[in-house]
């Protein structure tokens, strides 16, 4: 079995996620294959030391640092096993940067759909841990959409092997179990290790187009949205939201884009089209919404060339990089980025923007910035606290927008899990018998309980607000 790694500049580098939080892990495994997982499980079973996986960090609840036992980077098993154009479908080792197997299967001549903001800097273990997704989730859907199968090694060392039923009927027991793997995408490492994966992969769009498109305030960027959502005609692959704040981030990476000084909102959203007059007929669709819901319509960025759309693409995932990058700043006071991730169906996005602005007193002048998957009903409001007490108070705000979105409909996280800082969410999302049944598998598949420990559930008795490490 490899050694366990204690050097300490070595554990400083797994020691750090996205947003600056940190933890007390004592130690590091770095294994190469999945005969070594399995000796490093049963070896910390044994020891009583808890073990928690990581990809590379880019979580935004904590999900992968640790307070105490060791560290299981899976960084090193980072094979692409096989693409199978015929059937569609890829297989892959966890560790896999998930832009450079995006990468290969677009050189293969498919698409890997899900896309998160994080591609360069998170691996496909990582996305299945917590079902990640991104912005072409609007036609695409979430990693769970994608994932046809798992090897796990479960938290006694055990080597599970997960197939999704694929006949168009079944009845074989409880629902939940017809699509086994779907048990584990999401789970955070609370059950076991990722140690392979198979996807399902998809035809390349033989063309797609951007536009940005800016509004007088956050009711027109809803409203334009709405529309389009809810009229077929039109096909977003995805659909972004920008605020004002996020307008102010981005102006001096412009480069040539003029975004107009009143603005307070813009959407940015992706068209997939097969010809020349296909192109035209959806730019026919757009442009009258357009100047439909704002007087800014003169204004509207259309871009095609492969140049064009990566400048555009670029602008849009700058701000969550620079607001992760002040996260990382205010860490030192006690404050810390926090990220929300709750999602409402569409026709209640104004009532949660409204019900935001009756209650965000309490944040006084503490930045507030807002940008995310309007188009899924999933915009990020991100408070920026620079002090331990305002990360208190945001984090109050976020559960009381949480506990609203829940009563509007929809979830308590849409894309980045629940991890250590959303635990105390879970409890609106379900009742308690359902998160009993949850605790229950947990104790099947870890009976240990060495996996993972913080992530998803709370203490028993617990009740505060779980903040960054």
């Amino acid at each position: 079995m490899r050694e366990m790694v204690h050097d300490p500049e070595i554990l400083a580098a797994y020691n750090e996620d996205a947003l600056g939080i940190k933890g007390k892990f004592k130690g590091l495994f770095r294994p190469d294959s999945e005969t070594e997982v399995i000796d490093i499980v049963r070896s910390c079973v044994s020891k009583k030391l808890s073990l928690t996986p990581q990809g590379l960090r880019s979580s935004l609840t904590g999900a992968a640092i640790c307070e105490k036992g060791a560290a299981l980077s899976l960084e090193r098993m980072n094979r692409l096993i096989d693409i199978d154009v015929e059937r569609k479908v890829a297989v892959i080792e966890p560790g896999i940067i998930l832009s450079d197997f995006k990468k290969s299967v677009e050189e293969a001549g498919l698409m890997y759909a899900p896309d998160p903001t994080s591609a360069r800097e998170c691996t496909l273990g990582g996305n299945v841990a917590t079902n990640a997704s991104g912005s072409r989730s609007l036609k695409y859907g979430a990693t769970i959409n994608w994932v046809r199968g798992l090897r796990i090694v479960d938290g006694k060392g055990r080597v599970l092997e997960l197939k999704n039923g694929l006949t168009e009927k079944m009845c074989a027991g409880y629902g939940a179990l017809y699509r086994p793997t779907q048990l584990f995408v999401g789970s955070e490492g609370t059950l076991g290790v990722v140690t392979r994966i198979e996807v399902s992969l998809t035809e390349l769009p033989a063309n797609l187009f951007v536009g940005i498109v800016f509004f007088p305030d956050i009711k027109s960027a809803i409203d334009f949205t709405i529309e389009a959502q809810y009229n077929p005609a039109y096909k977003a692959a995805s659909m972004e939201f920008l605020d004002q704040m996020c307008l102010e981030i981005i102006r001096p990476e412009a480069k040539g884009i003029a975004i107009p000084p009143d603005a307070r909102a813009m959407i940015y959203f992706e068209q997939e089209y097969n010809d020349d007059s296909e192109k035209d007929y959806f730019l026919n669709l757009w442009f009258p919404l357009i100047e439909k819901h704002t007087p800014f319509s003169d204004d509207t960025q259309i871009a095609d060339s492969p140049k064009e759309k990566k400048h555009l693409y670029d602008l849009r995932h700058y701000v969550p990089s620079k607001t992760n990058e002040e996260s990382i700043k205010v860490i030192k006071t006690g404050g810390c980025k926090i990220s929300t991730d709750w999602a409402v169906p569409h026709n209640r996005l104004h009532r949660l923007f409204g019900y935001f602005e009756e209650i965000r007193g309490p944040l006084a002048d503490m930045m507030v910035i807002r940008f995310g998957h309007l188009g899924s009903g999933h915009p990020h409001f991100n408070f920026m606290a620079r002090t331990r007490e305002e990360k208190i108070i945001a984090s109050e705000i976020d559960n009381l927008m949480a506990t609203k979105a829940v009563s509007l409909g929809g979830c308590v996280s849409a894309e980045h899990g629940i991890g250590k800082m959303k635990r105390r969410q879970l409890a609106l999302q379900y009742p308690a018998p359902i998160i009993g049944a949850m605790k229950a598998l947990k104790k099947e598949l870890d009976p240990a309980g060495i996996m993972a420990p913080g992530n998803i559930f709370m203490n028993d008795n617990d009740d505060t607000v779980p903040l960054p490490l």
